[in-house]
């Protein structure tokens, strides 16, 4: 168990969910969190659910802790550290920014030296099998790394990239994509024949039994390909239409168009 206290400046949904995975695989203990957010209604719930402590003011909670999560709406970030910066704030303690869009430069009215890390929690980190995006700036220690990659241990595994790298993660870690796929094969079952719920039944079994044979035996996807697809079968007719409609260019082009979007998201937020 981690032996830091962590604070979070907004009990959203998002702080909720990772309150509960560090709970629930005892990271942390509760006593050592503390949420602050100005509707009391939700500190309440937060309080009288996980037992955390609470607090209406963000310079009290950043007092009060090591880590301190950044977890508001974009909009929302530059109100936030106005206020952080009307008091000097300590070199030692780590903003971690969840804020979509918002760069870890936006932070620098805390101090040249304050240590922030930015983070990028994908949908499935609410199970516990996400995957987040981490950047950091030159104070982050080696030692806070780790720290931090424990905090984030509770909702799935992690990357450390380039913060220029955080809008390509942002479009390529979401699960709508994923959902479409599914949606569409299932459809494409119904199609054939099959009612829906068998449909759904056997895509979804084929998804998970295809993604454990990768994981089990870490093959490149291209063997994968190669050993279900006996020449001349039905496995690559199947491909060979996917082709003819250019299905792998078009996730190329809906990936660079979701990270360019992200791009202009970040520029154009007024913040």
């Amino acid at each position: 168990m981690l032996n830091q206290r962590v604070a979070f400046i907004g009990g959203g949904h998002i702080t909720e969910i990772i309150i509960k995975a560090l709970a629930t695989n005892t990271v942390i203990a509760a006593d050592q969190i503390v949420v602050s957010d100005p509707n009391t209604d939700r500190l309440d719930h937060l309080r009288n659910t996980y037992g955390v402590a609470t607090l209406s003011s963000n310079q009290a909670a950043v007092s009060a802790a090591n880590y301190v999560f950044v977890n508001v709406l974009p909009q929302v970030v530059g109100a936030v550290i106005e206020e952080l910066c009307r008091t000097p704030f300590p070199s030692n303690k780590v903003i971690i920014s969840l804020a979509a869009g918002i760069p870890i430069d936006r932070y620098k009215c805390l101090g040249e030296e304050v240590p922030v890390i930015r983070a990028l929690p994908n949908p499935p980190s609410q199970i516990g099998m996400g995957i987040i995006a981490i950047a950091f700036n030159s104070w982050v220690t080696k030692k806070q790394i780790e720290e931090v990659s424990i905090l984030f241990s509770a909702l799935g595994e992690h990357v450390v990239l380039n913060e220029s790298q955080i809008n390509a993660v942002t479009a390529l870690s979401t699960p709508a994509i994923v959902y479409l796929f599914f949606q569409a094969l299932v459809d494409a079952g119904v199609r054939a024949g099959l009612d829906s719920r068998t449909s759904t039944k056997i895509v979804s079994q084929t998804i998970i039994g295809a993604m454990e044979v990768w994981r089990r035996r870490q093959l490149s996807p291209q063997e994968l390909l190669s050993e279900a697809s006996t020449p001349g079968g039905i496995s690559v007719e199947c491909l060979f239409t996917l082709e003819k409609h250019a299905f792998r260019a078009a996730l190329s082009e809906a990936i660079h168009n979701g990270a360019s979007k992200a791009s202009g998201f970040a520029l154009n937020k007024d913040v």
